[in-house]
């Protein structure tokens, strides 16, 4: 995911805990007492880079008086979750494998 701009509104990315919503943490990654809802608007505020893991942002809930970090993951650009699209099928193959002629040279052979 690329690094989202501060100004940039997104919505809360929380669909395994619809009930519980996200908790917001504190600078230094101390779980708060602050939640948001699945699918809240918030505004980005600030981000910070991780190194190996994510990008950690700040966010202003846009309905709540709630402010805090959140991970990248943590973040959606829309209201509802993307549906997972189910898989087709793989087609079966209707062309039908040749069988080898034993009459003709094989690799490496000479005549």
């Amino acid at each position: 995911m690329p690094v989202l701009p501060v100004g940039r509104r997104m919505f809360v990315n929380a669909p395994n805990d619809p009930s519980h919503g996200l908790v917001l943490t504190d600078d230094v990654g101390r779980t708060g007492t602050q939640r948001l809802a699945d699918g809240a608007e918030v505004e980005i505020l600030a981000w910070r880079p991780r190194g190996g893991s994510a990008t950690r942002y700040r966010v202003h809930s846009i309905s709540a008086d709630a402010e805090g970090w959140v991970g990248a993951e943590d973040l959606r650009p829309a209201r509802q979750p993307v549906p997972v699209a189910a898989s087709k099928p793989t087609p079966v193959s209707t062309v039908r494998r040749a069988e080898p002629d034993e009459s003709a040279r094989k690799f490496g052979q000479r005549r």
